[in-house]
């Protein structure tokens, strides 16, 4: 957790893909969801989340969206780039 906010890891086979956890809906854990090709259900109430944009998929398309975040390896380890401001606003919470 960094921020108050929690990134999911997905682990597509060939890639890993991350998002926010929580599903824009009802604020679901979207790492708790069943991975379904490059999009995620998520488990609360059946949300479709794609997970390379974030754009939800269904119930409809709503233009509700989670936040993505690049992932590369280095050396068996996944990194995650987060935004500068994530780290912006724990140092505005810690002060």
């Amino acid at each position: 957790m960094l921020a108050r906010r929690e990134i999911a890891l997905f682990n597509l086979g060939d890639r890993f893909l991350a998002t926010d956890n929580r599903c824009p809906h009802k604020g679901g854990p979207l790492c708790d969801g069943i991975v379904a090709g490059d999009s995620v259900v998520c488990p609360l109430h059946g949300w479709k989340v794609r997970l390379d944009s974030g754009m939800v998929e269904g119930p409809a398309s709503s233009g509700a969206c989670v936040a993505t975040y690049p992932t590369r390896i280095e050396d068996g380890i996944v990194c995650v780039e987060l935004p500068v401001s994530l780290f912006e606003a724990r140092e505005r919470e810690v002060a």
